[in-house]
């Protein structure tokens, strides 16, 4: 076990995905037994100092350093529980200052956590439901939204389907029936069009 004795009415507790993403460490938290993640908390990339000392004195390694990729030095991207504290020097970054247990975290839940972090740095446009909100009823088409692979705008939209009786593992295909991560990055929003995207 990882833990650190330090606890503070400002920690907060949960399980999660770490992952390494755009540069930047975060910690993307899941309810309990809930296949969606909630919220993706930015992350200095340090531990607190009373997790630092425990985690060295728990390895027998004192050059072991003060950062979330000694946690787990042969991943960017792992499953656990963690507790994290607000960062003493940047607004709005949290520290780890407890880590459990860890597990190789699953493909799923990997690109849910890249999409949960993705929607934390693009805001889905007004007038698009977020994929973490609400999802189609049904295979009818919908104007899709994701992030652009081009410089010239952050967004595009496509015309897809969500069908997770044909495909649950990637339920997100495009009008030939192909898989929409195929050819750029996961849906992140939605929106209806059912007066002029219907069958001919």
């Amino acid at each position: 076990m990882i833990q650190s004795p330090e606890s503070r009415s400002t920690e907060h507790h949960c399980y999660g995905v770490i992952l390494h993403h755009r540069a930047e460490w975060w910690l993307v938290e899941y309810p309990e037994r809930e296949p969606n993640p909630i919220k993706a908390w930015a992350l200095t990339g340090r531990l607190t100092p009373a997790m630092a000392d425990w985690f060295r004195a728990d390895t027998g390694d004192v050059t072991v350093k003060a950062e979330v990729a000694a946690l787990n030095p042969d991943s960017r991207c792992w499953s656990g529980e963690f507790s994290i504290l607000p960062s003493p020097d940047t607004t709005d970054r949290f520290d780890i200052d407890a880590h459990p247990w860890d597990s190789e975290a699953g493909e799923l839940e990997t690109r849910l956590a890249c999409a949960m972090v993705e929607s934390t740095l693009f805001p889905i446009p007004c007038g698009f439901t977020s994929v973490f909100a609400g999802l189609p009823d049904d295979d009818r088409p919908v104007l899709a939204i994701r992030l652009s692979g081009y410089v010239c705008s952050t967004f595009e939209v496509l015309t897809a389907r969500y069908m997770p009786a044909y495909r649950p593992r990637s339920p997100w295909r495009d009008i030939s029936g192909e898989a929409v991560g195929d050819s750029g990055s996961d849906i992140l929003g939605w929106a209806t069009a059912r007066d002029w995207i219907r069958p001919a």
